[in-house]
């Protein structure tokens, strides 16, 4: 059986400001005592499907006018803004003639009839010039404004990204077997290690020849830095166009004598940065199809930090336009490369210069080592090849990830504002009965109840409808309507006062609780002092977002803000139905949990996701991913500078002490694999865990 706690009837708990009399006066009900009609039997519950009553019997025969609903950010802004002018005052205004009989006194006085104008006589013309500078000079400048930028449509930027995406994949697969050709002809081009019945010089026209093959296939690549050199925006395939040209020319020269070229590190190089396009494109492709997939996307916002609160996360209704604007800008990685690439470009040229002139090596040579030293291969893949794992990922279960500016937005510590839909979906909320007192009927009370609950936007509101419906009753609305501090709410209803609340709000009001009614997770309500009735709710826990909570809980920066509307969820509940540990969860005061929860999005917010799916779920899983990404990026970028300048030092010192047969194709191949097998390396790491 189950265990029954001992009731406490009527307990003289409450506080003084809260006393019966006091809210029965302060709604309009007068200072009476109520009538105790309740007995101390209680009644069983009631199926919520019972037997329709007629509406015509069980509804008030009075029904107040009903008024629109506004929402709280409507409301936020119509008292901030001055208040309207009454319409009585605006049809006096109006009028022309005065409706009474006014004295002499009050009638305004007559207006003076002005003087005509003289006639002037005519001014000579004058010329268009001068005509032209008084006419400015007397009309002020028009000010322009600025409009935003028209985001381009998602549903077009998709359509680009499949068009090509097929023969690209092909090409990069054909670049690659190139690149491993290459390599196995470099490790030949030594007489003890050759293989292969072609002599040295016979390799390297072979080499040749496959680089011509790599320089079709990567012929995007540069496309794209002569486009990013027009733009004047140096980037790391501008440098492949320099690097391109450097390599066929000391080919062309040391061919002849039977020289090693440089083509086996020209084709890897154009593979990863081939690679890295390919990469952007796939990423832009799962981010934009998601996209188009969403109906009414939610967006996670960063709301800014301010004086008394910190930076905080949340869920609210997304823009895709400005979604679109930020996924389009260049990220951090395309930014620095682009001032590095900027830099190494004349800084090689100009040290290729002065040490070509102090030692044996000549300046073709000398300036394609520097370049091929400098040049990070993995570098443009820092941003793009996490991005495009990640988007994937996300796409799985309905989420996209706005770039880098929403992995900028969500590193760092924040405070995670859950909302009602954010824990318990309306979806998994239910009745579980309800049970009734005196001679209140089950349309009358539910009738009372919608109007408190939707007075105050509760996020109840739509079940109490749907309980509504299934008994045949009819709506009305409250008059005034109060938000009590110990979870409840306070209404004038056709005249009644109707207090909706927990147990402890019934108690701390004073409202006689007879012996049986304590029910767990249930809506009390009490029409005029006396307890009407009880009405158990159902909350259905959600697999998702326990997860969910679980991988918040866990991440200690954030913190988590509970800014729940409905009065029965707290931190005990959630604790009970998703098995996890609240006590670093923060539970405000109910004002304070109003105006977190409120829908107050400004311009400052930073927007960075869409998700689909309404379950705190995905919004977890969509902001892990976003710290991710930025923790990734950045410790790619890192690795990828310090290869790029240690590859510049040592190829330098190379050239200065003459040791230029050190600096071989094998070894800057090799150098240039062992750091981007390093990045990958702790990129796969950081993605995985």
């Amino acid at each position: 059986m189950e265990r029954r706690e001992p009731e406490q009837l009527n307990q003289a708990d409450a506080p003084e400001e809260y006393q019966l009399d006091d809210i029965l006066r302060e709604f309009g009900a007068g200072a009476e005592e109520p009538k105790k009609s309740v007995s101390s039997d209680t009644m069983t519950f009631q199926p919520i499907r019972s037997a329709p009553v007629d509406p015509q019997l069980d509804v008030p025969t009075k029904t107040a006018k009903p008024k629109k609903s506004r929402s709280l950010r409507e409301k936020l802004k119509k008292s901030e803004s001055e208040p309207e002018e009454p319409k009585q005052a605006q049809r006096e205004e109006a009028q022309l003639m005065p409706t009474r009989k006014e004295t002499p006194a009050q009638m305004p006085a007559p207006e003076e009839p002005q003087a005509k104008p003289k006639k002037r006589a005519k001014a000579p013309p004058e010329q268009p010039q001068r005509r032209e500078a008084k006419r400015s000079a007397e009309t002020p400048p028009k000010v322009r404004i600025a409009m935003p930028e028209a985001a381009p449509r998602p549903q077009e930027l998709l359509r680009r990204c499949k068009d090509g995406s097929g023969t690209q994949r092909l090409r990069l697969l054909f670049l690659g077997i190139v690149t491993l050709i290459q390599l196995l002809l470099m490790l030949c081009a030594e007489p003890e290690r050759n293989f292969l019945p072609l002599s040295a010089s016979g390799i390297g026209w072979c080499s040749l020849a496959l680089v011509v093959l790599s320089l079709a296939a990567a012929y995007d690549v540069l496309l794209e830095g002569v486009r990013d050199l027009l733009r004047l925006r140096v980037s790391l395939n501008t440098l492949a166009i320099p690097v391109s040209l450097l390599t066929l020319l000391h080919a062309v020269q040391v061919l002849p004598q039977g020289g090693q070229t440089f083509c086996p590190v020209l084709s890897l190089l154009l593979f990863f940065l081939l690679r890295a396009l390919a990469a952007q494109r796939r990423a832009m492709f799962y981010t934009l199809r998601t996209v188009c997939s969403f109906d009414t996307p939610m967006g996670i916002f960063e709301l800014p930090q301010r004086p008394e609160h910190p930076a905080s996360l949340r869920r609210d209704t997304a823009d895709t336009e400005d979604f679109m604007r930020s996924l389009l800008r260049p990220d951090l990685t395309r930014n620095i490369m682009r001032v590095y690439a900027l830099v190494m470009l004349p800084l090689t040229g100009v040290l290729a210069y002065l040490l070509s002139v102090r030692s044996t090596c000549g300046f073709v040579q000398a300036w394609l080592l520097l370049l091929l030293g400098a040049i990070p291969f993995a570098g443009a893949l820092c941003f793009a090849k996490p991005f495009a794992v990640l988007a994937k990922r996300l796409a799985s279960f309905g989420g996209a990830l706005c770039g880098w500016h929403g992995a900028k937005a969500f590193n760092g510590k924040h405070t995670i504002i859950l909302r009602d839909e954010d824990i318990f979906p309306r979806s998994h909320i239910s009745s579980n009965g309800m049970k009734l007192f005196g001679a209140h009927t089950a349309p009358r009370v539910i009738a009372f109840a919608l109007a408190a609950l939707e007075a105050e936007e509760s996020p109840l509101t739509e079940l109490f409808e749907s309980l509504l419906r299934s008994q045949n009753g009819r709506r009305c609305h409250a008059a005034k309507s109060r938000i009590y501090d110990n979870n409840g709410i306070g209404a004038e209803v056709m005249g009644e006062v109707v207090l909706v609340g927990t147990l402890a709000f019934m108690r701390s009001m004073g409202v006689h609780m007879p012996a049986g009614t304590r029910v767990r997770q249930a809506v009390y309500v009490s029409v005029g002092g006396e307890l009407a009735g009880i009405f158990a709710i159902k909350y259905k826990p959600s697999p998702s977002t326990k997860k969910g909570l679980r991988d918040v809980l866990a991440n200690r920066n954030f913190s988590v803000v509970l800014a729940t509307r409905d009065f029965l969820i707290t931190p005990e509940l959630i604790a009970s139905k998703y098995d996890v540990q609240t006590q670093t969860m923060v539970f405000p005061a109910f004002p304070e949990r109003l105006r977190l929860s409120a829908s107050d999005s400004h311009e400052t917010d930073a927007q960075g996701a869409l998700i689909a799916k309404d379950t705190f779920g995905a919004f977890a899983s969509t902001v892990a991913a976003g710290r991710t990404l930025h923790s990734a990026t950045l410790l790619s970028l890192t690795l990828c500078l310090l290869a790029g300048i240690g590859g510049l030092l040592v190829c330098a010192l190379l050239i200065a002490w003459n040791s230029v047969e050190t600096a071989s194709p094998l070894h800057l191949a090799a150098f240039q694999l062992v750091w981007a097998c390093l990045n990958g390396l702790f990129t796969f790491v950081l993605l995985r865990f």
